[in-house]
Parts: structure tokens; C-alpha cells; sequence
């Protein structure tokens, strides 16, 4: 069982509340930031007594992650931060998520550095970062070498853009701050697909209006007259939350970004068809495919994920789409029941 402490940003959210389960279930220590105690710590203290109790989970009230060297404290008795929060709003994408987005990771990356334990810092990325969404529908291939090169100008026209453009100069940033200052601590950057499958975050409201594979999945197949578009590429939450865990091991190499994704593809109308085979109950909400062809977009950018594979492990041991997004489609009926 590890001692090793993790300060974990992002912690109430879908991919960092898995994280912190997963990290608490392995035996490691967890502080965990919290944008607020009011909101946030009764659930956390309700859901993990014991951590608590025996202070394997501490709670750090951080409501504002982009002032400077507030993550000084909580980075100083860590081993290793896992990164996961990212600034997401629907509008001035420029001073609520591309600004704040560098801010953050830069506070992170200072901290680390100032630490005297800090040996790694893993920042969740995406595969937007790699790739810009208007290169997605052509033949080509893209690995954890490729660049999104969609430019502020893009970024300012809608939400997807902000996100790519800000998470991938952020992550610019953050490479060059590590050639620059050459700390002590390596760094691992996660580029992940669509992440689908069981959410465990507290108060989570279903909306087709947000990034994100719930969203994606909602918007595709709920309500409309024909199946959408999903993005093919995949992977459950619990094994993106299990792939943050792999690395916090030293024997994966750092100083690397990483693309990954699970076996398989999930498109509109593969899903739809499943989800009125399996949910009789939402025939008159979810339509069924026009044809019978697996609604996989051709041409559609490959991606080149063998680096990830070699380091985490085949694609194979991760679930398949269906067990994910039969997770993902429960959890939208039981929230629409909640709301």
C-alpha cells in the first residue's frame, strides 16, 4: 500500500472525483482542492469518513486557483500533484478559460517547483491538443507529437476552440517552463478522447450544452430526429482515472505527453441502435439509425496511440465503448429523474 501523499486539483469534478476514489482506494494520502467548503466538504466528509477521520483526505479550500502561489502550501508535503481542473465557460472564452487556464498550470508548475518533496506532476490534457476539429473528417494521422493549431482569432468563435486552443498553449507553456527552469520534478501530460461511462461527481446536472462525453452522448441520441455525430475516439472514466494512477509510478517514463484511447470506435448510430435494443423505455426519445452502416465517419483522422499502449498497456484491457456508454445513458435517465 503506497504512503505517498497526492495533491489532486479538479477534485469534485467527473474526472477528478474518480481520480480521488481511485487514489483512496489504493492506500495513497489525498489533498484534495476544493473550490468551496460549503458546497463541496459535507459530501466529501459524508462519502469519506474515514479518510477523514484518519487524515488520508485533507480538503484544501483553493476559490480561486489563478492566484499566485496559492497551491505553494498544499505542494510543499506532496509527492507527486495531479493537475485535472480546467477553467469551462460558455463565454469571454479569453479571460475565463484561455487566461486562467496558463494561470493555473503555471501556479501548479511554480509550486512544484518550490516543493522539496514534488518528484511529478501529471496535468490531464486532451486530444484536442493534438489535432484542430476542422482536420478531424480527412486522412491523415496524428500522434502525442501533433499540435492543434487553431489560433486565437478560432478560439474566441466558440466554446470547442476555447477549450482546444487554451489547453494546448497552456500545455506549450508548460513544456517551455520546463526547459527553461529545469526543475527537479518530470512532468506527464494525458492527451484524452471522448471520456465516457459512470459519473460519480456530487451535483452533477446532464446538459447537452457542455464539452464532454455525456453531453456529446446526450445531445447525439436524445431527443432529435436522427442520430448525431459522436466523437469516435473513447475511453471510460474509470480507466482514465486508472491511467492517471499508472502514472504516478516511476517507471513510466516522464517528461512525455501521452495520447491514448480504448479498442474500438462509438459513433450516433451504433448507439442509438443499442440503446433502443437495450432500453425499450427510450424507443420514442432515441431514433433509430436511417441504415444499417456503423455511422463511423470516413474519412476520420487515425490516430497513432502506440506510445501509450507500450507504456500503460494494450488497448484491450480497457472497457468497450457499449459498457461505457450503457453507464453513461443510465446516468442521464436517473438525473433527468433527479432534476
Amino acid at each position: 500500500m503506497s504512503t505517498q501523499e497526492i495533491f489532486l486539483t479538479g477534485a469534485t469534478g467527473g474526472v477528478g472525483a474518480t481520480v480521488l476514489d481511485q487514489l483512496l482506494a489504493k492506500g495513497y494520502k489525498v489533498n484534495a482542492a476544493i473550490r468551496s467548503a460549503k458546497k463541496s466538504q459535507p459530501f466529501l466528509e459524508q462519502k469519506y469518513p474515514a479518510n477523514i477521520a484518519n487524515n488520508t483526505l485533507k480538503l484544501t479550500e483553493i476559490p480561486d486557483m489563478t492566484v499566485p502561489h496559492v497551491f505553494d502550501e498544499p505542494a510543499r508535503t506532496a509527492d507527486a500533484i495531479i493537475h485535472v481542473a480546467t477553467p469551462l465557460a460558455d463565454s469571454d472564452f479569453e479571460h475565463t478559460m484561455i487566461q486562467p487556464t496558463w494561470a493555473i498550470d503555471e501556479g501548479i508548475l511554480i509550486a512544484a517547483a518550490k516543493s522539496p518533496k514534488v518528484k511529478r506532476v501529471i496535468i490531464t490534457g486532451t486530444i484536442g491538443s493534438t489535432v484542430n476539429m476542422s482536420q478531424l473528417f480527412q486522412d491523415g494521422s496524428i500522434s502525442e507529437k501533433s499540435w492543434n493549431s487553431t489560433t486565437h482569432e478560432e478560439a474566441l468563435q466558440n466554446l470547442g476552440n476555447a477549450y482546444s486552443y487554451s489547453k494546448t498553449t497552456a500545455e506549450k507553456k508548460a513544456w517551455a517552463f520546463m526547459e527553461a527552469e529545469k526543475p527537479k520534478f518530470d512532468l506527464v501530460v494525458l492527451l484524452a478522447p471522448l471520456i465516457i461511462g459512470k459519473s460519480i461527481q456530487h451535483g452533477f446536472v446532464p446538459t447537452k450544452d457542455a464539452l464532454g462525453g455525456m453531453a456529446n452522448i446526450y445531445k447525439a441520441i436524445f431527443d432529435v430526429p436522427e442520430p448525431g455525430f459522436i466523437f469516435p475516439p473513447f475511453m471510460d472514466i474509470g480507466d482514465v482515472a486508472a491511467i492517471h494512477l499508472k502514472s504516478l509510478d516511476p517507471k513510466i517514463p516522464g517528461n512525455e505527453r501521452y495520447l491514448f484511447e480504448a479498442d474500438g470506435q462509438i459513433s450516433g448510430p451504433l448507439l442509438a441502435a443499442k440503446v433502443r435494443e437495450v432500453f425499450p423505455q427510450l424507443q420514442d426519445r432515441v431514433p433509430a439509425p436511417k441504415d444499417d452502416t456503423d455511422g463511423i465517419p470516413t474519412p476520420f483522422v487515425k490516430r497513432d496511440t502506440s506510445k501509450a499502449d507500450t507504456v500503460f498497456g494494450p488497448k484491450a484491457q480497457w472497457k468497450d465503448w457499449w459498457t461505457s456508454a450503457k453507464d453513461t445513458v443510465e446516468d442521464i435517465i436517473h438525473l433527468e429523474a433527479k432534476a
